[in-house]
């Protein structure tokens, strides 16, 4: 398929001074990885691309790299496929997790054309949008890796958990993702987020919801279900001291497990020696060293790796089983999509959007072709 592809394309890359991006042509064709693609990649012919809040925080501050290729999300027509992947063909609708603004010059979700790794892509239901598809890599895998990774709950199709879990932040994107799968797996779940959004969410599965700005939140969460006695926890903020929250609100008996998107002080990590807290990043189900916002390095995970193609070519179709264009699955449902007008040339408009913070419990993407 190699001699299909366009000789140039066009791509989004960070500005020099990390002022933004801008949309330049990139040579593909000819590109080594492209024409020698490693055994576990895959190219897909984006067609829509989602937005999330390490996007903008990689383009317009201080975590991305000047002169790489934006994105982390996108959906499209797989074109190419490396020897060792198996769960996708050539002609499948694909979408896929990608590391934008980090450390690849030649490559990104930000693209007309893009590479991926196998264990970070799983092929689309009949019914299901590029748009719709292009909304789940990043959340959903990051829900994966904490709840079945890193806190070691059953999959959906095992026996059930039996416990509680308490997530921070149910209204984003990670939250969205996380509540769905955790209610799938048996559990009951506690959820944090503002007033407005509890029916929403509760329609996701969640069992308990609480005003994250009530004062006393910590004391109605310990309360609540006949004393709580949560051990498991997902933190999808990590700001104005929601870990600490959730430190507090732990089993006073057994302790726990909390999992975070973004890093953790050590203060906060040695709140309570019977509560562990650990900062996770999606990117180690690629299978290789991940080092995030230039600060913390990750090793390479190849175990995160084997699980997540397991996870996306095994239980991934069981989940959307039965998906319905707008509505969504019997057993899953998507975020709403905010279509943001323009192709690549105006993703930096949806970049300040969310920058901005003037976005609801609503996922921004961009229809590229």
């Amino acid at each position: 398929m190699s001699d299909a592809l366009p000789e140039f394309i066009k791509a989004l890359q960070v500005l020099p001074d990390r002022k933004g991006v801008e949309v330049v042509t990139i040579p593909w064709a000819s590109q080594e990885k492209v024409q020698n693609l490693a055994d576990n990649q895959i190219i897909i012919r984006v067609r829509a691309v989602g937005l999330n809040p390490t996007d903008w925080k990689h383009a317009l501050g201080e975590w991305g790299t000047p002169g790489t290729i934006a994105g982390c999300d996108a959906a499209g027509d797989v074109v190419k496929v490396g020897a060792a992947v198996k769960h996708l063909k050539v002609g499948d609708r694909a979408a896929g997790l990608n590391r934008g603004s980090s450390w690849q010059k030649d490559n990104g979700a930000f693209a007309e054309y893009a590479r991926f790794v196998g264990s970070g892509c799983f092929k689309l239901p009949d019914n299901m949008t590029y748009e719709e598809a292009a909304s789940f890599p990043v959340p959903h895998l990051t829900a994966v890796q904490a709840l079945y990774m890193r806190l070691g709950l059953p999959k959906p199709d095992n026996k059930p958990a039996n416990e509680k879990i308490l997530i921070w932040g149910g209204s984003t994107a990670v939250g969205h993702h996380t509540i769905q799968l955790a209610k799938l797996s048996g559990l009951t779940v506690f959820v944090t987020a503002s007033s407005g959004a509890h029916a929403e969410l509760q329609a996701l599965g969640a069992d308990h919801c609480f005003d994250y700005k009530d004062a006393d939140v910590v004391l109605k969460i310990t309360c609540a279900d006949g004393g709580a006695d949560i051990i498991y926890g997902v933190d999808t903020v990590g700001d104005k001291g929601s870990t600490d929250l959730m430190v507090d609100a732990m089993s006073k008996t057994r302790g726990g497990t909390i999992i975070t998107t973004l890093p953790i002080s050590d203060k906060t990590k040695n709140r309570r020696a019977d509560v562990s807290v650990e900062f996770t990043i999606v990117h180690t189900v690629l299978g290789y060293e991940v080092t995030f916002a230039h600060a913390t390095t990750f090793p390479v995970m190849k175990e995160d790796e084997t699980r997540a193609l397991e996870y996306v070519s095994q239980d991934m179709p069981k989940i959307l089983a039965g998906w319905k264009a707008g509505q969504g699955a019997p057993k899953f449902k998507t975020q709403r999509l905010r279509q943001m007008q323009g192709g690549l040339e105006n993703i930096v408009e949806g970049l300040k959007v969310m920058a901005e913070g003037s976005y609801g419990r609503e996922k921004l993407v961009y229809t590229v072709a």
